[in-house]
């Protein structure tokens, strides 16, 4: 496995245990390293694992970045996924920056959140880390999105709970309707922040 050389110019994102870089071989995926040094999540190793198991069910990765694997590199192991890009070659970016922006009607919002939600629970998959960040509106032509998931899923950490929502439907089904309540509270507050214009987004 040849070594991929990271620069500091190639660094888009700081998440709470993990870098993310554009690949410098290949505009088009990024490469996420864990940071955080002593007792972690590892983030990488969990979504790796998940990813092989919906790739295992054969699942819809229609609104899901494709996780390809590990690399070497200079800032140590890193795992390569798509960088979500729009349909003219600019990057994506979060939904919750067009909605920090009012650049998606409500009406819109409304359209690709529940077809977000009936995929969730179509495909039985767990996005955990709810944050509107995670998600990007993919703009697939001038006036079209699609919103995909670029980083939550799985877990947040191992365990027995983990366990049993990778293997026990129910379970599965039980997560995915507690985390979307989750999300939509989230999500409801932002919308509340944009309309008063307070407390300006941070993060986006």
């Amino acid at each position: 496995m040849s070594e991929v050389i990271l620069k500091d110019e190639d660094l888009i994102a700081k998440g709470g245990e993990r870098f993310c870089f554009v690949h410098p071989n290949d505009v088009n995926k990024v490469i996420k390293i864990v940071y955080t040094q002593g007792v972690h999540n590892n983030q990488n190793e969990l979504e790796f694992n998940y990813y092989s198991l919906l790739k295992k069910r054969k699942v819809n990765f229609s609104h899901l970045v494709q996780c390809y694997g590990y690399v070497q590199t200079n800032k140590g192991l890193g795992l390569i996924f798509d960088r979500v890009m729009d349909y003219d070659g600019q990057p994506s970016k979060s939904f919750r920056y067009y909605l920090a922006h009012k650049l998606i009607s409500v009406d819109e919002q409304k359209k690709l959140l529940e077809e977000f939600r009936v995929y969730l629970e179509t495909n039985l998959i767990l996005f955990v880390d709810t944050s509107l960040t995670n998600i990007f509106a993919q703009k697939i032509s001038e006036n079209q999105f699609k919103i995909i998931i670029v980083d939550g899923l799985g877990a947040k950490r191992t365990g027995i709970k983990f366990m049993f929502y990778q293997y026990s439907k129910l379970y599965t089904k039980y997560k995915i309707k507690k985390q979307w309540k989750k999300f939509m509270t989230m999500y409801k507050k932002d919308i509340q922040r944009s309309i008063l214009g307070q407390r300006p987004f941070t993060r986006l």
